[in-house]
């Protein structure tokens, strides 16, 4: 039960920490976010996953080349600011794009002890997506356990596209905001995941 819970609050300052936007998306800065967490409060006892061709700068706690680039997402694609560095003090790394058509591309990545604590966020984080987003949730085969939701903001005046996705011991939030009536497609949002996933799965240590 405590175990649940404690997934549950994690999840909540995950979604908090991706809503925020880590400097461009729905809300104000993560970095200002006061949903925090620590890190050993989701924390459960497994064999680390896969992992491989550890990043020197992840290894010493600095996330940020777990991130890909502007050049991953588009076209006209501009970063919304520097990284943002264990936003909200859970371990990990965000980052917010803009589009040249007006989309808000947020990434956030939270890193846990191992992939067992990352896999408890995703009930979680399910529950957290059906209280953002007025669509059905669909399963992706992107990373491990993957899903994604789609449709009409529920609390702001926008379409949301969202995909959640375990990596190893990373958790992945992936998060685009359109104008309203001009929601990112799902070819856009699953291709952009893809790339997210192969760029932590290169760059974090087991």
């Amino acid at each position: 039960m405590h175990r649940r819970a404690s997934a549950a609050v994690a999840a909540a300052a995950f979604v908090a920490l991706a809503a925020a936007g880590c400097g461009g998306s729905d809300q104000s800065s993560a970095g200002t976010t006061e949903s925090v967490i620590s890190p050993s409060s989701a924390a459960t006892s497994a064999p680390s996953a896969q992992a491989s061709a550890p990043s020197t700068t992840a290894a010493a706690g600095d996330y940020s080349a777990l991130l890909i680039k502007p050049g991953d997402i588009g076209p006209d694609v501009t970063a919304d600011g520097p990284p943002n560095a264990n936003p909200g003090d859970l371990p990990g790394t965000g980052q917010a794009f803009r589009t040249a058509d007006g989309r808000a591309v947020v990434i956030s990545i939270a890193v846990f002890p191992d992939a067992a604590a990352a896999a408890a966020l995703i009930q979680p984080m399910k529950d957290e997506l059906t209280a953002k987003i007025d669509g059905p949730q669909k399963p992706v085969d992107i990373g491990s356990t993957g899903f994604l939701a789609e449709g009409p903001a529920k609390k702001k005046s926008m379409d949301m596209s969202e995909v959640v996705f375990t990596q190893g011991r990373a958790l992945v939030d992936l998060e685009i905001d359109s104008p309203t009536g001009n929601p990112a497609s799902s070819e856009m949002l699953l291709d952009v995941a893809r790339k997210q996933a192969a760029a932590v799965a290169s760059g974090l240590p087991g």
